[in-house]
């Protein structure tokens, strides 16, 4: 009997302990489920990768399970990933993919709902805006996605260039109406003429007229700031042929009017990416930029920007068509989060994506300034926490919102990666006058037109009608009119 009384001694200071609080006592039943499993992610950015950090420990926490994440330079991403997909298999179990890509992806995804029925999952489907369940979470009328990041355009300005009693009479004499944030591309234009060159903060420095992102590249930033004047003017991608429309009169005169107003703009705008233009708002140095609502977290952030309580939100201008004003602003491109249909772990990874989708795990992502990460949820633009999270914050989320009604996604088809860089490229060979709008236009068109027949003209066409049916269900529609009655 000696021998267990050591063992004895033991459990009965264990005992004490616990009964004194010193040590915790775990509930049977909120074992880790899914102890020791490891999945692989893979996503296009380091700042993807550390929005995923932010969820990890309550992930283990809760289902014992750890993410093991890859990453894939965005330029290349699609390329590797399909190449890997296509082959027949994958080494990933979740992937971050964006949505216009989902005709080239989706197959190689696991459907949700059977999993939603069988692990009773809650996506929580009634928090996420139209937009994304409409248009960009399905494949062949299944849903294979949840939403990770809303990526669209907003409008931010510096309340001190439209408020200075100075420059508003300034603006006044010159232009014939009062200086507000713009709400047409008229009023943009003019705006961004006025403060081009001079200190409109009262400082004596030449400061810009406003930001922009018009580099061509793999992400194509300069079709980003194109199409939400292409879209307000009445355009759209193809008709129901599959012929272009892009190089139509509402097309044509958004880039007449980009290129009318270059001069405007910061030196080396045709090379600017995303973050050269936020940092340029944040700093002071200019009025006004429509960008990805990411940037307001940088408004936001006092260990950079010098504008935090100055900054103003909006939606991204429009064009007045009889008397009413149609804005379009980008959903561009997005990232998505989906379970590949190769993976060895498809439960444990269906958990894992029902936990970074979930209202208060989605919000600590998407309200850390680092990752970049847009609000998705609808609960994620009324948190109270967040709508405290810096000054201006309940007016930045409030902007966000009223936009989701107007945008505009990329074009959901085949090869839709292949469409934008083309454009982009050519809409950038007339920003810098190597052509003229019209002639770019047309040689984008023609572009399309050569990637349309190698992925095959009437699988084109079918898969393009389905989504032209689904972007009517909520009014975005082809309006050859509307580009010559602008304002």
């Amino acid at each position: 009997m000696r021998r267990f009384l050591p063992m004895a001694l033991v459990a009965s200071a264990l005992v004490g302990l616990i009964a004194l609080g010193v040590l915790p006592v775990r509930d049977v039943g909120a074992a880790r489920p899914y102890e020791g499993t490891t999945i692989r992610a893979v996503v296009n950015a380091e700042y993807v990768k550390y929005s995923l950090s932010l969820v990890e420990k309550d992930l283990y926490d809760k289902l014992g399970i750890k993410i093991e994440t890859e990453v894939i330079p965005l330029d290349a991403f699609v390329a590797k990933t399909l190449l890997e997909f296509n082959s027949g298999q994958s080494p990933w179990d979740l992937i971050m993919f964006g949505p216009s890509n989902m005709p080239d992806y989706g197959r190689h995804f696991e459907p949700l709902e059977p999993w939603i029925q069988k692990l009773k999952l809650e996506f929580v489907m009634d928090d996420i805006p139209d937009v994304y369940k409409k248009l960009m979470l399905r494949h062949n009328g299944k849903i294979v996605s949840m939403p990770y990041d809303g990526d669209i355009h907003m409008l931010f300005y510096n309340k001190v260039a439209f408020e200075r009693p100075q420059n508003r009479s300034k603006f006044k004499s010159k232009y014939g109406y009062e200086l507000r944030p713009p709400k047409t591309w008229r009023q943009w234009d003019d705006a961004a003429e006025f403060f081009h060159g001079w200190g409109w903060d009262g400082s004596d420095s030449k400061l810009f007229g406003a930001g922009a992102s018009y580099k061509p590249s793999g992400s194509g930033y300069s079709y980003h700031w194109w199409r939400a004047r292409f879209f307000s003017y009445g355009g759209m991608y193809f008709d129901a042929s599959m012929k272009p429309l892009i190089n139509g009169p509402a097309a044509v005169r958004a880039l007449e009017e980009m290129v009318r107003t270059m001069p405007y703009y910061p030196p080396g705008v045709l090379l600017f990416e995303s973050e050269e233009p936020k940092t340029m708002l944040i700093k002071g140095e200019v009025p006004m930029l429509y960008s990805w609502t990411s940037t307001g977290k940088r408004v936001g952030n006092p260990a950079e920007s010098v504008i935090i309580g100055k900054a103003g939100f909006g939606i991204v201008p429009g064009a007045e068509i009889d008397g009413k004003i149609i804005h379009r602003p980008p959903l561009t491109p997005g990232r998505a989060m989906a379970v590949s249909v190769y993976s060895q772990k498809k439960e444990a990874t269906m958990k894992v994506l029902e936990f970074i989708s979930h209202p208060d795990q989605s919000l600590k992502i998407v309200m850390d300034p680092k990752t970049i990460m847009d609000p998705w949820r609808i609960s994620h633009l009324r948190s109270e926490k967040f709508r405290k999270a810096f000054p201006g914050a309940d007016e930045y989320l409030d902007a966000i919102e009223k936009s989701f009604p107007h945008v505009v996604p990329d074009p959901v088809i085949p090869g839709a990666n292949e469409y934008q860089r083309k454009l982009s490229f050519e809409i950038t060979e007339a920003l810098a006058k190597r052509k003229s709008p019209k002639e770019a236009l047309d040689t984008a068109a023609r572009e399309w037109d050569k990637i349309t027949e190698r992925r095959g003209l009437e699988k084109q066409k079918a898969l393009w009608g389905e989504k032209l049916h689904e972007m009517k269900l909520v009014g975005i529609e082809y309006r050859p009119d509307w580009a010559a009655k602008a304002k």
